[in-house]
């Protein structure tokens, strides 16, 4: 009688000390793909566009639940997904030219920033991926304020917590890793984009900018609150210099005279990002030698997958 009245309730102890444990494992796995198939590309001869490969599927799509990467070489994955720019990865050239077809299940609910660390995730288990983000000093813009002071509206209101996918682990540096560099907000349709977000500073309105354009953008606007942002602009005038036209000019904002802006939309349409900056947030982008850009190192990678 004794015995049952110690031992059992002990078994119920460990039994439950057990499931307790398992639970606790369940939450702290990394974010993976249920199941996720790597191959060479089949598709052989030119590819338009170079390596960017074809991107469809996964969160925010008609087709959450299956990503497809097709024809895509590393170069096209790491930079999918961390959110890169090119700038951002100057060792592109050095991940080789192979391309790869993927296919990648994902779980129901899952949000864009947990499917960008499920993608890290596979490119370090199947190509031993190892790297860092840095900063280094190129050509871009900096962010400032126009001589009329700035238009922006300043937060009120108390912030909603957001998960960070900086908090689930990834290659970072100064809050840049995994996370601080993804989904900006940017909505295009019909040759028109916008931005809407609140309690923004500066720094990060920056780094969307950046993104927009192609090119680093450091804040030197001195502005230190949080504000409620809103903005329009021509959707196709956008990124004009990551495409080249960098000698081009933008307004007045360091542009070559006797003539136009590349890119510029017709009179009606809306305004390039750049005039959208000034007009509408009264700052401005102004050219400059040395931006700050946070570039991704490749330390390690494979040129082929492990086994599916």
């Amino acid at each position: 009688m004794l015995y049952s009245a110690i031992v059992r309730p002990l078994f119920s102890i460990l039994a439950l000390g057990s499931v307790l444990l398992v639970s606790a494992r369940a939450q702290q796995a990394k974010p993976e793909f249920e199941v996720a198939s790597i191959r060479p590309s089949q598709v052989t001869g030119f590819r338009f566009g170079g390596d960017a490969g074809t991107n469809t599927g996964g969160p925010g799509t008609p087709d959450p639940g299956m990503y497809r990467c097709t024809r895509c070489t590393l170069a096209t994955l790491i930079s999918k997904a961390w959110n890169l720019q090119n700038y951002q990865l100057p060792g592109r050239a050095s991940l080789g030219t192979t391309a790869f077809d993927v296919m990648a299940r994902v779980q129901a609910g899952t949000t864009p920033d947990e499917f960008q660390i499920m993608l890290q995730n596979l490119l370090k288990d199947r190509f031993s991926l190892t790297g860092h983000f840095t900063e280094k000093a190129l050509k871009g813009y900096h962010l400032a304020v126009t001589k009329n002071g700035p238009k922006l509206q300043e937060s009120t209101d108390a912030p909603k917590p957001t998960a960070s996918p900086a908090q689930h682990g990834g290659f970072g540096q100064g809050g840049f890793g995994g996370g601080d560099h993804g989904h900006t907000g940017v909505i295009s349709f019909g040759g028109t984009a916008r931005y809407r977000a609140d309690h923004q500073t500066a720094a990060e309105l920056a780094r969307v900018l950046a993104d927009q354009i192609g090119l680093p953008v450091d804040d030197q606007t001195g502005l230190k609150g949080k504000y409620d942002i809103s903005l329009n602009w021509s959707g196709t005038a956008s990124n004009d210099d990551a495409h080249g036209a960098g000698a081009a000019g933008h307004g007045d904002h360091g542009g070559a005279p006797g003539g136009a802006p590349a890119g510029r939309p017709e009179p009606g349409d809306a305004p390039t990002i750049f005039e959208a900056v000034q007009t509408q947030l009264g700052l401005r982008l102004v050219r400059a030698d040395q931006a700050t850009a946070h570039i991704f190192v490749v330390d390690h990678v494979e040129q082929q997958p492990t086994a599916n």
